[in-house]
Protein backbone atom coordinates (compact mmCIF):
# COMPACT_ATOMS: atom_id res chain seq x y z
CA UNK A 1 0.00 0.00 0.00
CA UNK A 2 1.26 3.45 -0.88
CA UNK A 3 2.17 5.81 1.97
CA UNK A 4 0.48 8.61 0.02
CA UNK A 5 -2.92 9.49 1.47
CA UNK A 6 -4.08 12.68 -0.21
CA UNK A 7 -7.11 14.25 1.45
CA UNK A 8 -7.87 17.03 -1.06
CA UNK A 9 -6.26 19.50 -3.39
CA UNK A 10 -4.60 21.95 -1.01
CA UNK A 11 -3.97 24.76 -3.49
CA UNK A 12 -3.36 25.60 -7.11
CA UNK A 13 -1.01 28.18 -8.59
CA UNK A 14 -1.93 29.88 -11.84
CA UNK A 15 0.17 32.02 -14.16
CA UNK A 16 -1.85 35.10 -15.14
CA UNK A 17 -1.21 38.29 -17.13
CA UNK A 18 -2.00 40.63 -14.22
CA UNK A 19 -2.04 39.10 -10.72
CA UNK A 20 -3.71 42.11 -9.10
CA UNK A 21 -6.49 42.34 -11.71
CA UNK A 22 -7.05 38.59 -11.56
CA UNK A 23 -7.07 38.68 -7.75
CA UNK A 24 -9.80 41.31 -7.86
CA UNK A 25 -11.82 39.10 -10.21
CA UNK A 26 -11.44 36.09 -7.87
CA UNK A 27 -12.54 38.28 -4.94
CA UNK A 28 -15.55 39.65 -6.83
CA UNK A 29 -16.69 36.42 -8.48
CA UNK A 30 -15.66 33.64 -6.05
CA UNK A 31 -15.77 35.62 -2.78
CA UNK A 32 -12.09 34.89 -2.07
CA UNK A 33 -9.91 37.02 0.15
CA UNK A 34 -6.30 38.03 -0.38
CA UNK A 35 -4.14 36.54 2.38
CA UNK A 36 -0.68 37.65 1.21
CA UNK A 37 1.34 39.22 -1.55
CA UNK A 38 4.77 37.94 -2.55
CA UNK A 39 7.57 40.40 -1.80
CA UNK A 40 11.02 40.15 -3.30
CA UNK A 41 12.21 37.07 -5.11
CA UNK A 42 11.14 35.06 -8.15
CA UNK A 43 7.42 35.34 -7.33
CA UNK A 44 7.40 39.08 -6.60
CA UNK A 45 3.94 40.45 -7.35
CA UNK A 46 2.24 37.13 -6.73
CA UNK A 47 -1.06 37.13 -4.85
CA UNK A 48 -2.18 34.41 -2.43
CA UNK A 49 -5.91 33.92 -1.94
CA UNK A 50 -8.19 31.90 0.34
CA UNK A 51 -11.81 30.76 0.44
CA UNK A 52 -11.75 31.06 4.22
CA UNK A 53 -9.62 28.90 6.51
CA UNK A 54 -6.60 27.98 4.41
CA UNK A 55 -3.55 30.21 4.19
CA UNK A 56 -4.06 29.97 0.44
CA UNK A 57 -6.23 27.96 -1.92
CA UNK A 58 -5.21 29.75 -5.12
CA UNK A 59 -2.04 31.72 -5.85
CA UNK A 60 -1.68 33.96 -8.87
CA UNK A 61 1.79 34.55 -10.31
CA UNK A 62 2.74 36.80 -13.23
CA UNK A 63 3.13 34.92 -16.49
CA UNK A 64 6.10 35.55 -18.76
CA UNK A 65 5.41 38.03 -21.55
CA UNK A 66 3.86 36.35 -24.57
CA UNK A 67 3.06 33.13 -22.74
CA UNK A 68 -0.04 31.30 -23.94
CA UNK A 69 -2.22 30.83 -20.89
CA UNK A 70 -5.48 29.20 -19.96
CA UNK A 71 -4.73 25.75 -21.40
CA UNK A 72 -2.31 24.34 -18.80
CA UNK A 73 -5.04 22.03 -17.51
CA UNK A 74 -8.65 21.14 -18.36
CA UNK A 75 -10.34 22.73 -15.34
CA UNK A 76 -10.24 23.13 -11.57
CA UNK A 77 -13.32 21.85 -9.71
CA UNK A 78 -14.47 23.84 -6.70
CA UNK A 79 -16.99 22.05 -4.50
CA UNK A 80 -19.60 24.31 -2.99
CA UNK A 81 -20.22 23.93 0.73
CA UNK A 82 -23.95 23.72 0.00
CA UNK A 83 -25.59 20.73 -1.68
CA UNK A 84 -28.66 22.78 -2.63
CA UNK A 85 -29.49 23.17 -6.31
CA UNK A 86 -31.10 26.51 -5.40
CA UNK A 87 -27.70 27.71 -4.20
CA UNK A 88 -26.14 26.53 -7.46
CA UNK A 89 -28.81 28.47 -9.39
CA UNK A 90 -28.00 31.54 -7.28
CA UNK A 91 -24.32 31.14 -8.27
CA UNK A 92 -25.35 30.95 -11.92
CA UNK A 93 -27.43 34.13 -11.63
CA UNK A 94 -24.53 35.87 -9.86
CA UNK A 95 -22.10 34.85 -12.61
CA UNK A 96 -24.48 36.17 -15.26
CA UNK A 97 -24.84 39.47 -13.39
CA UNK A 98 -21.03 39.78 -13.34
CA UNK A 99 -20.62 38.97 -17.02
CA UNK A 100 -18.67 35.78 -16.28
CA UNK A 101 -18.19 33.68 -19.42
CA UNK A 102 -20.01 30.38 -18.89
CA UNK A 103 -18.71 27.41 -20.90
CA UNK A 104 -21.40 24.87 -20.01
CA UNK A 105 -23.45 23.29 -17.25
CA UNK A 106 -23.04 19.54 -16.80
CA UNK A 107 -24.88 16.94 -14.75
CA UNK A 108 -22.43 14.24 -13.69
CA UNK A 109 -25.01 12.24 -11.74
CA UNK A 110 -22.94 12.66 -8.58
CA UNK A 111 -22.83 16.45 -9.01
CA UNK A 112 -23.99 19.33 -11.17
CA UNK A 113 -21.41 21.90 -12.18
CA UNK A 114 -21.17 25.28 -13.83
CA UNK A 115 -18.03 25.54 -15.97
CA UNK A 116 -16.71 29.07 -16.51
CA UNK A 117 -13.58 31.02 -17.41
CA UNK A 118 -11.40 33.41 -15.44
CA UNK A 119 -9.94 36.49 -17.19
CA UNK A 120 -6.91 34.49 -18.39
CA UNK A 121 -8.95 31.67 -19.95
CA UNK A 122 -8.52 29.10 -17.17
CA UNK A 123 -11.63 26.96 -16.90
CA UNK A 124 -13.07 26.54 -13.43
CA UNK A 125 -16.10 24.66 -12.17
CA UNK A 126 -18.27 25.31 -9.15
CA UNK A 127 -20.38 22.30 -8.37
CA UNK A 128 -23.08 21.06 -6.09
CA UNK A 129 -22.33 17.55 -4.80
CA UNK A 130 -25.59 15.57 -5.04
CA UNK A 131 -24.41 12.11 -3.98
CA UNK A 132 -22.63 12.02 -0.60
CA UNK A 133 -18.91 11.27 -0.70
CA UNK A 134 -18.97 9.48 2.66
CA UNK A 135 -18.76 5.72 2.58
CA UNK A 136 -17.72 5.64 -1.07
CA UNK A 137 -21.26 6.44 -2.30
CA UNK A 138 -20.15 9.02 -4.87
CA UNK A 139 -17.32 6.79 -6.09
CA UNK A 140 -19.73 3.89 -6.60
CA UNK A 141 -22.20 6.11 -8.48
CA UNK A 142 -19.51 7.63 -10.72
CA UNK A 143 -18.32 4.11 -11.55
CA UNK A 144 -21.89 2.92 -12.19
CA UNK A 145 -22.68 5.79 -14.57
CA UNK A 146 -19.22 5.54 -16.18
CA UNK A 147 -18.36 9.19 -15.55
CA UNK A 148 -21.23 10.53 -17.65
CA UNK A 149 -21.54 14.26 -18.07
CA UNK A 150 -24.79 15.40 -19.65
CA UNK A 151 -25.41 19.01 -20.61
CA UNK A 152 -28.19 20.49 -18.49
CA UNK A 153 -29.69 23.82 -17.54
CA UNK A 154 -30.38 25.40 -14.20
Amino acid sequence: MSPINVDRIAHIVLFVRDPEASAQWYCDVLNMKITARAGDGPYKGGVFMSFGESDHDIALFKAEEGATKGKEFEHVGLMLKSTSMEDLRANYAFFNERGVEIAEILDHGVSVGIYFYDPDGHMLEVFCQRVPQAGGLSQAELNRNQGQADPTSL
